[in-house]
Order: structure tokens, then C-alpha cells, then sequence
């Protein structure tokens, strides 16, 4: 999963924006003290929105209301900074290799945020077990839908918006027309 950082980046600003479970409830295993000085007690319960933390300014900026894929992506000129760093004697200038590195997208390269700022999976001992196979999943399934057909949205559509409920489905479908791309023959 080195590959594809745009389709990473997309997956994971949906479900930052758009959380499979969007509230959290966990029980207070011992006395504690929550980081903003909030004390909690032994057997209390603590509850907490995913999905108004993915949409929280002084978590994810200004624009965090934006469906922005970016936002997970390292500048490219980071990554030839890193690379001139890590190998200064391998030639790998953009001039050398037709204004890319070989292997590096032209979009960047996907960085993961820490599990308590993008918390889609849970975080630390609660941690997905599943995430990676869920990942995976989902970019396979993506790229496979996206290499044999075309969409485009059915005009007209109300704005998507989620349904409250226990898992985040939308509150209408999401309208496409669907057609199969036709093979390529060389």
C-alpha cells in the first residue's frame, strides 16, 4: 500500500469528514484527568463526536468543513528534499528523471495523521484491528470500480448530508449513471 497517495488521501478525508461510527462512548477504567483538566472518575461514562472532530478549525484548520485530499499529502518537493538527504549521491534531480522520481507521485506522498487527531478508527489500545484490511478494501475496491467504469452524478441531487443514526449512511442516495468503460485495444 506505498502506492496510490491520492486515493489514500481521498479515503481518508471522507472518513474524516464522513466516520463510519460518528459518536464514541467508553468507560472510565480508573480516576483520570482528561487533558483540558476535566476530571473523570472510575466506572463514568465519557462520550465523544468523530464526526464533529473531523470538523473541529483548531483541530484541522480554517477549512476543515472542506473536503480538501491535500491536506494528507507531503509537497513533492519535500519528498526530492528528503531523497537529495537520504541518497545524496544517486542523481535523482527532476531534471534527470523528466520532472518526477521514480516511484513518487506527482501529487506527493500520503502522510498519515496521528490516531488521536484523525480518530476514524479509534486510537491507542482501542484501535482498529481491522484498519488496514478496511484500507485496503476500500482502495481495491475504488481503483478496480474506477479502471472498468465512468461516473457522473444525476443532476438535481439535494446536497449529500448524513442520517443520524449508529453508523453514518446518507439521508438520500447518491445518484450516478454508471457506464462500463470500453476496453482499450492496442
Amino acid at each position: 500500500m506505498q502506492g496510490l497517495p491520492y486515493l489514500k488521501a481521498v479515503f481518508h478525508e471522507t472518513l474524516r469528514l464522513y466516520p463510519q461510527v460518528p459518536r464514541n462512548l467508553k468507560e472510565v477504567v480508573e480516576d483520570d484527568v482528561l487533558p483540558d483538566g476535566t476530571i473523570v472518575y472510575k466506572g463514568d461514562s465519557v462520550g465523544f463526536s468523530t464526526y464533529a472532530m473531523g470538523r473541529n478549525r483548531s483541530v484541522w484548520g480554517e477549512d476543515a468543513e472542506v473536503f480538501c485530499p491535500e491536506r494528507w499529502l507531503v509537497d513533492e518537493e519535500d519528498v526530492v528534499k528528503q531523497a537529495h538527504i537520504s541518497s545524496p549521491a544517486a542523481d535523482t534531480s527532476p531534471l534527470n528523471t523528466g520532472g518526477n522520481l521514480k516511484g513518487v507521485s506527482p501529487f506527493g506522498k500520503f502522510k498519515m495523521e496521528n490516531q488521536f487527531k484523525f480518530n476514524s478508527f479509534n486510537a491507542n489500545p482501542r484501535l482498529c484491528l481491522g484498519q488496514t484490511f478496511a484500507t485496503l478494501q476500500a482502495l481495491v475496491t475504488t481503483c478496480m470500480m474506477l479502471q472498468k467504469f465512468d461516473f457522473k452524478l444525476v443532476p438535481g441531487q439535494p446536497v449529500a448530508e448524513p442520517k443520524a443514526a449508529a453508523s453514518l449512511p446518507m439521508l438520500n442516495p447518491l445518484m450516478t449513471f454508471t457506464t462500463r468503460k470500453q476496453p482499450h485495444h492496442h
